[in-house]
């Protein structure tokens, strides 16, 4: 049994550094798009004051979504 373990620990290891890479270049740049979106929306409905309930005006969602991203390192 130690024998394949020894003969196969570089699989477990290439497996391990594609896990990574994925979540690192995939799974984690969706959640910070997807936290972003949501703070945007809820930053931008109160800062309007003048808008009907649960709307807001695109310029105050986009300047927080773009400061979110840049705060969280994704620069667009």
């Amino acid at each position: 049994m130690k024998e394949k373990i020894k003969k196969y620990w570089w699989i477990v290891i290439i497996i391990l550094i594609i896990s990574g890479v994925f979540y690192w270049y995939q799974i984690r740049p969706s959640q910070i798009y997807s936290n972003c979106h949501n703070l945007a929306v809820e930053k931008a409905i109160e800062k309007c004051t003048t808008c009907p309930e649960g709307k807001f005006k695109l310029d105050d969602y986009e300047g927080y979504y773009k400061m979110c991203l840049r705060k969280e390192g994704i620069n667009e």
